[in-house]
């Protein structure tokens, strides 16, 4: 069976990090290796997660009367510090690895430390968001997926809503509007063939593509990562595809959501994602960002849109992301 690095971006949100790594102990796929980064939460984040980890620890007594650990026992794990990970090497690793990052960087930058110390592994990469909930049979249908398509592919999941468990969010991930500067989520079945980028929620491919395409762009921050690194992974040759036999559930509510930061961020990089791959559209997609910004006002969305003119003058003064 090939090793998965299943990789979990924690940012304050400890609790959600421990029901997504819960959700994944439980996998019935066992050639894994999960690997939670804490991007510098400033919350003891850690601390909080390993003693709720082991809070949780159920054990049992066997018919002999010896202590046996149920499937829920704590698992080995190791913390390091993410200047300690070049003496480190992957392969000795526990099943479950903490890694402190000395900063804030964002989702790609954050994600990046652990894929470049991976770079050189033969196995695939799992990145996960903490406030996804996976299935036990999801990741054995990704693996058998990936390694029954080309190695130049990036595969995404089923993803559904954790309080609606039967209503779909989204198949893979979404759809690029160069008119807009906007992204479009797949919704439908039928729309799969459509999908621009996959999303980071659930993105799988193998590491050696990371080193054949690069790793994930570091000028976002956040929002537009992936859909910057899949749109070049395309223009090079790769698939983009969905297994949906691999479901998530994603508990939408807990997340970012619709906020001052998401509608900067997301305003901001839409456009320096045109800029870099689609020049002739920024005009269009900033009239329409206008547009947007004025809908935010009459709806006394003020707050969004502030966030949102803050991204326009973000991006008019080629500022580097200003909030965290």
């Amino acid at each position: 069976m090939p090793h998965v690095y299943i990789v979990i971006l924690n940012y304050k949100k400890w609790e959600d990090s421990l029901a997504c790594l819960e959700s994944v102990l439980q996998l019935r796929y066992d050639d894994y290796t999960v690997i939670i980064i804490d991007n510098h939460s400033e919350n003891n984040s850690v601390t909080e997660l390993l003693l709720a980890l082991k809070r949780r620890t159920v054990q049992s007594q066997n018919s002999t009367g010896r202590t046996v650990a149920s499937v829920n026992a704590m698992p080995a794990y190791c913390i390091m510090e993410e200047e300690e990970l070049s003496n480190k090497t992957a392969a000795v690793l526990p099943r479950l690895v903490f890694i402190k990052n000395k900063t804030n960087k964002g989702f790609a930058a954050g994600n990046n430390t652990v894929l470049r110390w991976l770079a050189d592994e033969d196995a695939f990469i799992w990145l996960l968001n903490p406030d996804m909930l996976v299935q036990q049979n999801t990741l054995e249908e990704l693996v058998h997926f990936a390694t029954t398509a080309s190695r130049k592919t990036i595969t995404g999941a089923q993803v559904k809503f954790a309080e609606q468990p039967g209503k779909v969010h989204f198949y893979g991930g979404g759809k690029i509007n160069f008119n807009t500067a906007t992204i479009e989520l797949i919704q439908e079945r039928s729309r799969i063939s459509e999908i621009d980028y996959i999303s980071g929620g659930c993105f799988f491919t193998h590491i050696e593509n990371f080193k054949q395409l690069g790793f994930l762009p570091e000028d976002y921050f956040l929002y537009w990562e992936e859909t910057d690194f899949c749109y070049a992974a395309r223009q090079q040759g790769y698939s983009l595809n969905v297994c949906e036999e691999a479901v998530c559930y994603d508990k939408v509510s807990t997340n970012i959501g619709k906020s001052f930061l998401s509608d900067y961020y997301y305003t901001r990089n839409g456009l320096f994602f045109l800029q870099k791959y689609k020049a002739n559209k920024v005009a269009v997609a900033f009239f329409f960002s206008l547009f947007r910004l004025a809908k935010r006002i009459l709806l006394f969305q003020f707050h969004r849109a502030s966030g949102m003119f803050r991204g326009l003058l973000s991006f008019l003064n080629k500022e580097k992301h200003a909030y965290q």
